[in-house]
């Protein structure tokens, strides 16, 4: 691989709207709202990778986010590389998979940088810095994830341990751990050498292909077989239903990253979020008293929460730790540390079949 390769980014978005309702739905899920600053998730994930060393973004998503994400990048004024549209979703290793496979066809010497559309990212030198770094494991053949440095024992993220230097700020992978308990989490962060594992990936086609066909073969197969039967619109791929409804749904962890011997981590700092719940939300947007308001909001002896809302006026009094959220209609009142439950309610409004509320 040359050494002046440049990276594609590829951009995953998917999601169904559920650990952050109403705020988000399945049709506008976070990604595509402007929850922490005034551009949306995908415009300042889309905006990290700029500069001379990267491609124009591929988007893989389905098919309802497709028209939002073109939409939201002109109005940014960020061309796209492509939009690759899946029928269903099938998990973050076919994701992988089909990334590979158009990179073949658009840039064979290239990078990919897998990475979510709804990470927020405070430090985006920082994080470019980190991608620079991993350039020349990835260029080894090796599948590079990005570990972050964890601020406390959270126990809603998997870890990395990072094992022997193979490169500067490069290490081998020692071990991938499941989210753990809170004393599990605190010893990690007592042994030091441990990472928050946050999905993101550098790697080159060739070696993610030749990984994926070790261990899932089908996943490799089924992929192909939906990215060449695509039909292609205007720089729309759209993958053929068939196969990839037959393709097995698996993540881009359990499917190679633990299995491989060539997986490698580059710690980062780069102070990044995954807003996955109000909880993280609310941690990021907090000011006086620990309150994040936003909308017509009239609050008395209110601490410590989170309240929102597109238009009729809220009022609070004497609360804490709670998340009030107003949104197309719907209303959220939740105690913050219970924020991980929301997705209960989305669950509910399935099995009563309120779609119009989803």
């Amino acid at each position: 691989m040359m050494r002046d390769s440049k990276i594609i980014p590829v951009i995953m978005s998917g999601g169904a709207g559920s650990r952050l309702w109403p705020a988000s739905r399945q049709a506008m899920p976070k990604q595509l709202l402007p929850l922490v600053t005034d551009e949306t998730m995908v415009q300042e994930t889309a905006r990290r990778f700029s500069g001379d060393l990267y491609h124009d973004p591929v988007f893989i998503c389905n098919a309802a986010h497709a028209e939002p994400i073109r939409a939201q990048m002109q109005a940014i004024g960020q061309n796209i590389g492509a939009i690759i549209v899946e029928p269903m979703g099938r998990n973050t290793a076919p994701c992988a998979v089909v990334a590979a496979l158009h990179a073949q066809i658009s840039d064979p010497e290239a990078l990919i940088l897998l990475a979510p559309a709804d990470h927020h990212v405070t430090k985006p030198e920082a994080f470019r810095r980190s991608v620079a770094a991993a350039i020349p494991a990835a260029n080894s053949q090796r599948l590079v994830t990005f570990g972050i440095a964890p601020t406390g024992p959270e126990t809603g993220y998997g870890y990395i341990q990072q094992g022997e230097g193979i490169a500067p700020g490069a290490f081998d992978v020692a071990a991938f751990k499941e989210k753990p308990d809170a004393a599990t989490a605190q010893t990690y962060l007592d042994a030091g050498g441990y990472h928050w594992n946050a999905g993101i990936f550098l790697f080159s086609p060739q070696a993610l292909l030749s990984e994926m066909t070790t261990f899932h073969p089908e996943i490799v197969s089924k992929s192909k077989i939906a990215y060449e039967k695509a039909a292609l619109e205007a720089g729309q791929y759209n993958l053929d239903p068939d196969a990839f409804a037959a393709c097995p749904s698996e993540s881009i962890d359990y499917a190679v990253m633990e299995p491989t011997d060539k997986a490698a981590v580059v710690p980062c700092d780069i102070g990044w979020n995954d807003i996955g719940s109000f909880t993280s939300l609310h941690a990021l947007k907090q000011g006086e008293n620990g309150n994040a308001f936003s909308g017509d909001i009239i609050a008395h002896n209110t601490s410590n929460s989170l309240v929102e809302s597109d238009g009729p006026l809220v009022t609070t009094v004497g609360i804490d730790g709670l998340a009030v959220i107003v949104k197309d209609g719907a209303i959220l009142v939740a105690k913050l540390d219970a924020a991980q439950d929301v997705k209960k309610i989305v669950e509910a409004l399935k099995e009563d079949e309120r779609k119009d509320k989803l």
